[in-house]
């Protein structure tokens, strides 16, 4: 039986050599430039704005004849949560509903800019359009009026877009939705105040 022979080590090529090596360097500059990436898409992903319910008020509401050309006023709070996002605002746009009725509607606010970490009081009035004692809803928002808690309901719309750094996002549509109890006198029950809006893109 012939001896066993250990099989010989054949040594690389220089070519295959450089071509490992440049196979390495290539897939460790990959993996870098993704840990950049992926941290940089964390420190600039646009975080949403958040939406407070300050203050809400429509004086006289337990009149007999209905809201009808009331005023009506709010106070909503906006934040900007984002440390390097301004946020650009188009007009916005409120509206108060009871159940589907629509209770008053208008422009509030026109065009801004919000800077990062900025705040700004939403300060709107309108002039209320019902409910009266000719709609259909009146009888059960009066009896909700004589009992001191009536649901109530705040939209705020606009569009939006986002500036990070030196380039700006598109445009997004923004609806803000503020529930809330309203008293007997018209004004905003006090477990409401500074309670967040729901906000949708």
């Amino acid at each position: 039986m012939p001896p066993y022979r250990l099989p010989l080590y054949h040594r690389q090529s220089p070519a295959v050599r450089l071509i490992n090596f440049l196979c390495a360097v290539l897939l460790t500059l990959v993996l870098i430039a993704g840990i950049i990436l992926f941290v940089l898409w964390l420190s600039l992903r646009p975080h949403r704005p958040r939406f407070y319910l300050a203050d809400f008020s429509i004086p006289s509401a337990n009149r007999q004849s209905g809201l009808a050309n009331l005023p009506v006023r709010f106070a909503v709070g906006e934040h900007n949560p984002n440390q390097k996002i301004g946020i650009y605002y188009d007009e916005i746009v409120a509206s108060v509903y009871y159940g589907d009725q629509l209770v008053a509607k208008g422009p509030v606010m026109q065009p801004f800019y919000q800077a990062p970490k900025g705040d700004t009081p939403l300060l709107g009035q309108l002039t209320a359009m019902g409910p009266t004692p000719t709609d259909p809803a009146w009888g059960r928002f009066s009896g909700e009026l004589a009992a001191g808690n009536v649901a109530m309901r705040l939209l705020l719309t606009s569009t939006v877009q986002f500036q990070v750094k030196m380039w700006d996002t598109k445009h997004h549509r923004m609806k803000v939705e503020c529930d809330f109890r309203m008293n007997g006198d018209g004004t905003l029950q006090q477990q409401d105040k500074n309670s967040q809006c729901a906000l949708y893109f």
